[in-house]
């Protein structure tokens, strides 16, 4: 009898290891609340000198670019939008994307508009309290030759956007967070005779901007995780993972004091590799989700993914709702669903 009763309570213990394994790990979080009207719906979040940024919209029937700054991620303060007095899709513009550097910020927005229903860009800055809509001709963000406007970055020489043209992948410019330069068809970077080229994130480290996203063997599902360095963006050097076979893409990029850590999809897993003096080296797959990495950020000295839920250091973590982006300072975590905002400590 006895031993059936410590062999039963073995079983048990074994059975109740293995089911706690198969969960994720309990975290608790505190939610924030953002003073809206309407409805809530967050995009990205961001924080730098002291300042976090969340970024989406509101929604009172149409949709209205929307974001909100603090200082302690506690007491939050609604930003205000400034569109052009003749912009057409601005007023109704969702944010994106959010990058802030050394008191300059700059945030992508979009809406589909025209006939075809495809993404009408704008970019905006920080000036003088308010986020005004910059002006640009239609052809730097959309026209024939348009792909996709992806997420925007920012460094000490200004701002980066990451993306594509129909000739693969292409760059923006600023050192304002006004004007930007479309870079496009550039060799090193766009398409050649073998690969098409995409960009998904950029990321400024020692005077270069690096840029990150894959490069797709033509007629093949082959695809290479890719790197590409600049300082000007006119000349273009690969420094790239050691290739892997199958699909592979780095889609978001991070610093971490004078390293990269950077996040994407090796076959049907995460994966994040490290770039440390001059070399890369991938970790462990992880997780895995058919929509990819949408966010990436540091945490307690960790990496942590928001994609089909959420990952710290490659583990699966409770989440209060469905991540659509998280940001970092210290140990303190902040993760934004489409509509909420929540923090934990890491």
């Amino acid at each position: 009898m006895k031993q059936s009763l410590s062999c039963a309570i073995a079983v048990l213990v074994a059975a109740l290891a293995v089911s706690a394994c198969s969960k994720p790990a309990h975290t608790r979080w505190t939610r924030l609340d953002l003073p809206v009207r309407g409805t809530l719906e967050l995009h990205d979040l961001a924080d730098c000198d002291g300042h976090w940024y969340a970024a989406g919209a509101t929604k009172d029937g149409a949709t209205h670019p929307a974001a909100w700054t603090s200082t302690d991620g506690r007491t939050w303060t609604p930003v205000t939008f400034r569109p052009l007095p003749t912009s057409y899709y601005g007023p109704n513009q969702v944010i994106q994307s959010v990058a802030c550097s050394g008191g300059k910020v700059a945030m992508v927005g979009a809406i589909p508009g025209g006939a075809h229903g495809n993404p009408r860009v704008s970019t905006w800055r920080w000036d003088k309290g308010v986020m005004a809509e910059n002006s640009a001709p239609f052809e730097t963000y959309g026209g024939e030759r348009a792909g996709g406007v992806g997420r925007i970055a920012a460094g000490p020489e200004g701002f980066a956007i990451a993306g594509d043209r129909v000739s693969g992948a292409a760059a923006w410019f600023s050192g304002d967070g006004r004007t930007f330069r479309l870079v496009e068809d550039a060799p090193g970077l766009a398409d050649d005779a073998g690969h098409q080229t995409m960009a998904r994130d950029a990321v400024f480290l020692d005077g270069r901007w690096a840029f990150v996203g894959g490069a797709a063997v033509k007629n093949s599902l082959d695809e290479r995780a890719a790197v590409w360095l600049t300082t000007d963006g006119t000349t273009w050097t690969r420094d790239d993972p050691p290739a892997a076979t199958g699909y592979n893409e780095i889609q978001r990029v991070v610093r971490d004091g004078g390293d990269l850590v950077a996040a994407g999809v090796r076959g049907d897993r995460f994966e994040v590799w490290r770039w440390h003096a001059g070399r890369w080296t991938a970790g462990d797959a992880f997780g895995g989700d058919p929509s990819g990495v949408r966010s990436l950020t540091l945490a307690g000295g960790k990496p942590v993914v928001a994609g089909g839920g959420l990952w710290v250091d490659g583990s699966s973590k409770s989440a209060p709702a469905a991540p659509v982006a998280v940001a970092g300072r210290g140990n303190t975590l902040l993760l934004a669903s489409a509509d909420g905002l929540w923090s934990t400590a890491v």
